[in-house]
């Protein structure tokens, strides 16, 4: 015997409102008219009671959107977003589904508008390529469609998530230039402040120096964050300036964890011109694998966070959650999870310590 399915009518009635708030609320349409209780009442009641947002397009303006998802990045300016993209959209088009990419900027009311959009036009999911800024919206947009996060382990995200594993990345790299006999390492970054992916980089690679005697890590970083430029050099610059600071004389550093690759391009450009040798006198590792590290004239040792399993895996999750749309309110707000472990991609950019005797 099939279920009834949960109306806007049976959330009106049971959130005690009108119907004409609850389709305002569950659309995210002028939320700003609303209290917040009136808000966190009626997304719990849909939740609860199971409500799946109707597909149809009521305005009739876009008939084909319903084949949609969204994308959110917060800037394609980073190669590696580029590329995630890429093998979320071939996965996509198997299914037939197309594929629109916006950016963010970290901006929260960018992306809650954004998130309304994909209501208001009958996308029918959002996936993240970063930790979300607006929980808020998050967590109101998944009443009503299928989101996907790719990014650490996030406790207040009630969205599906095929996590990375960023503290592993980190705890890898400095494993990797400690195995090799270095002992004064230093951390090229941005700020670490307000980015999670950055930050478990630190931590995971601070972890393994301190469990290692003699072992010493020293973070060089500047105030100013990546999102204060768009040029699309900005992690670049960052690392060709902060391979220029005294600090990294004066720690006496022999490698250099870079928290991205284009950090560690920078840094690795900054310091040939300056007449180092890579890896004679620094060794340098980065992050994402991207498809620049590969090239033999840069060569770079990195960690690699499998982008295109993890733009399968999103989808395939994606799939299945679509898949398994239900009326019943225990299935509505379960939760799935993957997890995927990085690797690392050993090229000419580290070597041995010349002091160092195995």
């Amino acid at each position: 015997m099939s279920s009834k399915k949960v109306t806007m009518t049976d959330i009106a009635n049971a959130a005690g409102v009108s119907q004409s708030t609850v389709s305002h609320i569950l659309r995210q349409n002028n939320l700003s008219s609303f209290p917040s209780q009136t808000i966190e009442k009626v997304m719990n009641c849909a939740s609860e009671m199971g409500y799946v947002m109707s597909r149809r397009n009521n305005s009739g303006a876009v008939q084909n959107m319903n084949k949609c998802i969204l994308v959110l990045a917060t800037s394609m300016t980073y190669p590696y977003y580029p590329f995630l993209l890429h093998c979320i959209e071939s996965e996509a088009l198997k299914s037939n589904i197309k594929v629109v990419c916006c950016d963010t900027y970290h901006s929260k009311e960018l992306e809650e508008d954004y998130l309304k959009m994909a209501l208001n036009f009958n996308f029918i999911a959002v996936i993240y390529l970063y930790p979300p800024d607006n929980f808020e919206a998050l967590n109101r947009a998944v009443a009503s469609m299928p989101v996907i996060t790719i990014c650490d382990k996030l406790a207040e995200s009630k969205a599906d998530q095929v996590e990375l594993d960023n503290y592993k990345s980190g705890y890898l790299a400095a494993e990797h230039l400690i195995s090799l006999g270095h002992r004064n390492i230093a951390l090229l970054t941005n700020s670490l402040e307000d980015n999670i992916a950055r930050s478990l980089r630190a931590k995971g690679a601070m972890s393994k120096i301190e469990e290692t005697p003699g072992c010493r890590l020293t973070v060089i970083s500047h105030n100013k964050t990546i999102d204060d430029d768009n040029s699309g050099n900005t992690d670049y610059n960052y690392g060709y300036q902060l391979a220029h600071d005294k600090k990294l004389r004066e720690c006496e550093a022999t490698a250099i964890i870079a928290i991205n690759d284009m950090v560690a391009i920078g840094a690795m450009n900054a310091l040939i011109g300056q007449g180092y040798k890579i890896p004679d006198d620094y060794s340098i590792i980065g992050f994402d694998n991207l498809i620049y590290t590969g090239l033999e004239r840069v060569s770079l040792t990195t960690i690699d966070p499998h982008a295109d399993l993890l733009a399968m895996t999103a989808m395939n999750v994606l799939m299945h959650r679509i898949n398994t749309l239900s009326p019943d309110p225990l299935i509505a707000s379960t939760r799935f999870k993957a997890e995927t472990q990085p690797r690392l991609i050993k090229r000419n950019s580290t070597g041995n310590h010349q002091n160092f005797n195995f």
